[in-house]
């Protein structure tokens, strides 16, 4: 639990920097487009604005998750990191629109690039800068499980492979291929939309408590079976809420134990499963009387 604050401390301060970051480099990018005229370069740069507002999006989920529950919402406002995920890729889509139509101008009218070397440095640095924070970003979500900055860290590999990818095309346009360039604008746009769509679809599944992890679930039920007084598992339910699993489950007890006993059980059980799971916050163990079905056939028969 410790970690909690630190991790979303640590997310929130490297989306910040990614912000900052990301919109210098954009308006670099489009301002020496302008001097060049590569419409890959200002593909570029209106990419790395977007990413920009992506994490921008992802810093102000961070801060609300850290607020704490109140009586308005009283689970907290996990979800609120999904919810900014969702309208990240949401935010994408015209963009990625803007550069392909762009990108389609230029394909139907060609023209010579100027400064092709100027162009080249520029997208040089814009990829190896944007590959060092994605790195960064990947290493701090896959520490502390924060979903959207595990898709802010995506968009940025995205935004590095975009660089490199509008690098090549600016080369081969320097050397009399002019089409190149509008080529690398229109892949730009096609990277930007396929990782709007994988935005979209994870953050939705888990604002929908959409929840497939079967390893997840046989490894939790193989703790709860473990304990001696356990005879049985009902309803084992999980779902996500942010970067944190929470869920519940009935477990099937010995009838002739105490209550006291059986909270005990309960108690063991979600202590159990919380040490082993990593990112489980919440977990509710509900004990009920097993019942040996052969009893329950005789006594259905006796009456």
């Amino acid at each position: 639990m410790q970690e909690e604050p630190r991790g979303f401390h640590e997310g929130e301060r490297i989306a910040k920097v990614s912000v900052w970051t990301l919109l210098a480099l954009g308006i670099v990018e489009i301002a020496f487009s302008a001097v060049s005229g590569s419409v890959a370069l200002l593909a570029d740069g209106i990419d790395s604005i977007g990413d920009a507002g992506v994490s921008f999006f992802v810093w102000t989920g961070l801060r609300f998750v850290r607020r704490k529950p109140n009586r308005r919402f009283q689970y907290g406002y996990y979800k609120v990191e999904s919810f900014t995920a969702f309208v990240t890729g949401i935010v994408l889509i015209p963009i990625s629109a803007y550069i392909l139509f762009r990108s389609y101008r230029a394909l139907l009218n060609p023209s010579p690039l100027r400064l092709s070397l100027l162009a080249l440095l520029v997208l040089a640095a814009a990829g190896l800068g944007s590959l060092y924070r994605a790195l960064q970003m990947r290493r701090i979500a896959n520490k502390y499980n924060i979903l959207s900055l595990k898709l802010d860290a995506k968009n940025s590999i995205k935004d590095a492979t975009s660089s490199f990818v509008a690098f090549a095309s600016v080369l081969v346009a320097s050397f009399g291929v002019y089409h190149a360039d509008a080529i690398g604008g229109m892949l730009v746009a096609v990277y930007i939309l396929s990782v709007a769509y994988v935005t979209i679809r994870e953050s939705t599944l888990v604002l929908l408590d959409e929840f497939h992890e079967p390893e997840l679930s046989k490894k939790i039920e193989s703790v709860i079976r473990s304990h001696a007084h356990v005879k049985g598992i009902r309803d084992l339910r999980l779902r996500r809420a942010g970067p944190f699993i929470v869920g519940a489950l009935q477990v099937e007890v010995d009838g002739s134990i105490t209550l006291d006993q059986a909270h005990e059980v309960a108690t063991q059980l979600e202590s159990s499963v919380r040490a082993t799971i990593k990112g489980l916050r919440r977990f509710v163990v509900t004990p009920v009387p097993h019942i040996d079905p052969h009893k329950r056939l005789h006594e259905s028969y006796a009456t």
